[in-house]
């Protein structure tokens, strides 16, 4: 369906925008995809037993050296080309994806918070950028339950840490990879994990796992109506 007219639109080291020509149509899909901040992750702080306030979590955010994943949405948000994508998504369908390397808003809710060490978080990677340009999440579309559904992508091979206890410390587990859209032309008619064809083994044992990621993969199959 596509064809090899792909145009750059942009690139950082965080986010790379390209419109997307469908072959034999007028169409354009503007196509983003980010690779946010991934130091301070956020559920560690937010598992720790000695933080005791939502803005030290937050913190690693937006730290004073303005190099966290608020900051990274933050300056798409700024960003011209993405601006113009927004405003012209109704004509030419957008799609934000990409591993957030933060939880979602959706997902840290009053509902779920024994489940996030007692925490509600409005994670500001997610919340900041469905609120500003009303994106929608396409796991969230179809599977709005985070308890039922919780779609975990982080980690395929991470589920215990720490080498020196024998990797017995449970890691957080949580969504942190995402596919966004928005155009009255795209309709979600799938969203699901993947990991390949084998269950993966853990860490220290992971070398021979035919699945090369230790993220899960986000697939999300839309219906396009032009």
């Amino acid at each position: 369906m596509i064809d090899n007219s792909t145009t750059t639109v942009t690139a950082s080291n965080t986010a790379i925008g390209v419109n997307i020509h469908l072959k034999d149509s007028h169409e354009i899909i503007s196509f983003w995809c980010l690779h946010l901040a991934y130091l301070s992750y956020g559920p560690y702080a937010a598992n720790n037993k000695q933080v005791t306030k939502l803005k030290q979590i937050l913190q690693g955010e937006y730290p004073e050296a303005h190099n966290g994943r608020q900051d990274n949405i933050m300056a798409l948000l700024k960003t011209p080309e993405f601006i113009k994508a927004v405003q012209n998504s109704d004509k030419n369908a957008l799609i934000v994806c990409g591993d957030f390397n933060s939880p979602s808003h959706l997902d840290w809710t009053e509902d779920t918070k024994s489940l996030h060490g007692g925490w509600v978080v409005k994670w500001p990677a997610t919340y900041l950028l469905q609120t500003k340009t009303n994106l929608i999440d396409s796991f969230r579309e179809l599977y709005p339950d985070p308890r039922k559904f919780p779609g975990i992508t982080w980690s395929t091979v991470h589920r215990f840490s720490g080498e020196e206890w024998d990797y017995t410390i449970p890691e957080p587990l949580d969504r942190i990879d995402f596919i966004m859209f928005k155009s009255p032309k795209l309709k979600v008619s799938d969203s699901f994990t993947y990991f390949g064809n084998e269950l993966p083994n853990q860490i220290p044992n992971h070398k021979d796992n035919d699945y090369p990621s230790d993220h899960f993969s986000v697939i999300t199959d839309f219906s396009i109506n032009f």
